[in-house]
């Protein structure tokens, strides 16, 4: 059969961003423009509260008007990172599947996108609700200036002294600007783990042979990475006072840390990123926990389970549609009818596999595959099991997939000859083990449950 046609093209990376988003953040900016009208009004009256510390005018004058940007950017993103939060698992999902991307990397990399995600989504909500209070504190400041009137209160609280609502307005204003800074600090921190991971993607999006990328990794990546690393620790060590040391301490990252450091405190700076970061981690952990595109992996079987455990995203009517396939579906739990069609994804990684059958035809026969050596193709590794009984004469065929676009096989099972109630579908696939130069058939590489409805003659 023909094989699928692997396409490298960039437009696949930014097909997964929402169409509607250009009208979307449209209409946002208008309703913020609208808003940040009013906040103009009202808040001339203290653009000179900070007028009487030591910070330099421009710098005031800045500070005074940043407001107007940090509520756009903080709304705009907002919208931006809720829209793009879906697409993170599909566009890592087409790296391992499509550009043959080693899922332990795809993995990371997903993880680390969604703590930064999750942690500009938290820091942004709370910036925009503590912007929410400041804009009430203008408001308060600019109708009762004066704030509390003390001659009708009672006797008993008239000797104590009140804030002004101006003194929640700048203190308020401090905590927002260090928001910002510190989204900055976090993203500047995750992303260099991301850095790291770029290189090794590189290899794989244009198309090196797998086993030269691992030699890249073994001998030429993780050496560079580590005597980098060595020489950097002995320069700080003994050359205190070089350039290079004073250039790599004003790095804007250390720059950063070293403020927070020597004003807030090494210990509580320490504290707020480990309790942010934590927080972050946990609320990110079922998404992360979803992200499964380990293709030499076997899948566990459903009846030996106490009860019998349905996964949805093995079924097209009840799946998500929006996210890419991780390795095979049918159309619904319960088949009516024949015969059930079934899905299998594409990997990239499996023409590698076919590649090592070519070369080597006495593979074939160790594993008992009929294909010719030559005219092998991706269906040839597999073998599909119904209730322990192979399937075979099997017509296969190339397609992509009507609502992800991923590339993939197809074909249908016939039922003929099965029962109603209860069966297994299990799919075994032969896969080559670059590190143990090894060919290995994955026993239940995917097990789909489902059960037969046969229609009342």
């Amino acid at each position: 059969m023909r094989q699928p046609c692997h396409r490298v093209s960039l437009t696949k990376i930014f097909q997964y961003f929402d169409k509607g988003l250009e009208k979307v953040i449209f209409v946002l900016y208008n309703m913020t423009v609208s808003v940040l009208k009013r906040l103009q009004k009202i808040s001339n009256k203290v653009r000179n509260l900070m007028d009487k510390s030591d910070t330099p005018g421009w710098l005031r004058e800045i500070q005074n008007k940043s407001w107007e940007p940090e509520i756009l950017i903080s709304g705009i993103t907002l919208t931006f990172l809720f829209i793009i939060t879906n697409h993170i698992y599909n566009f890592y999902g087409m790296l391992v599947q499509d550009f043959a991307v080693w899922s332990a990397i795809a993995r990371n990399l997903n993880i680390v996108s969604l703590i930064i995600l999750n942690g500009l989504k938290i820091i942004l909500i709370i910036h925009l609700t503590l912007r929410g209070v400041w804009t009430g504190f203008v408001g308060l400041s600019y109708v009762f200036p004066d704030g509390v009137n003390k001659q009708n209160m009672p006797e008993s609280k008239q000797n104590i002294d009140y804030d002004k609502p101006e003194t929640f307005v700048i203190k308020i204003e401090k905590i927002c600007s260090l928001l910002f800074s510190f989204i900055f600090s976090s993203i500047t921190f995750s992303l260099g783990m991301l850095l790291l991971f770029i290189p090794m993607v590189m290899l794989f999006i244009v198309g090196l042979e797998l086993s030269y990328i691992r030699l890249a990794f073994i001998f030429v990546i993780w050496p560079a990475v580590t005597i980098l690393g060595i020489l950097l620790m002995l320069l700080e060590k003994r050359q205190k006072k070089s350039i290079m040391r004073q250039k790599m301490e004003n790095f804007i990252f250390n720059n950063v840390l070293a403020t927070y450091f020597t004003n807030i405190g090494k210990i509580k700076t320490s504290l707020i990123f480990i309790i942010y970061f934590l927080v972050v981690t946990s609320i990110s952990l079922p998404d992360i926990s979803k992200f499964d595109f380990k293709n030499e992996k076997s899948t566990g079987i459903p009846s030996k389970t106490e009860l019998v455990h349905i996964n949805k995203d093995h079924y097209e009517t009840m799946r998500d549609q929006k996210f890419r396939i991780p390795k095979a579906v049918i159309e619904q739990f319960r088949v009516i009818g024949t015969g059930v069609e079934l899905f299998i994804a594409f990997y990239k990684e499996d023409l590698y596999t076919i590649k090592k059958f070519r070369e080597n035809p006495t593979l074939l026969n160790k594993f008992e595959i009929e294909a010719a050596g030559t005219n092998m193709s991706l269906p040839d590794l597999y073998t599909i099991v119904v209730d322990d009984k192979p399937v075979s004469g099997l017509n296969w065929y190339s397609t992509d997939h009507i609502h992800t676009d991923q590339q993939g096989i197809i074909t249908t099972i016939p039922l003929d000859n099965f029962k109603s109630g209860y069966h297994e579908l299990k799919i075994n696939k032969m896969f080559w083990k670059i590190n143990k130069k090894k060919m290995k058939r994955i026993e239940n590489w995917d097990i789909i449950p489902f059960e037969i409805d046969l229609p009342q003659l």
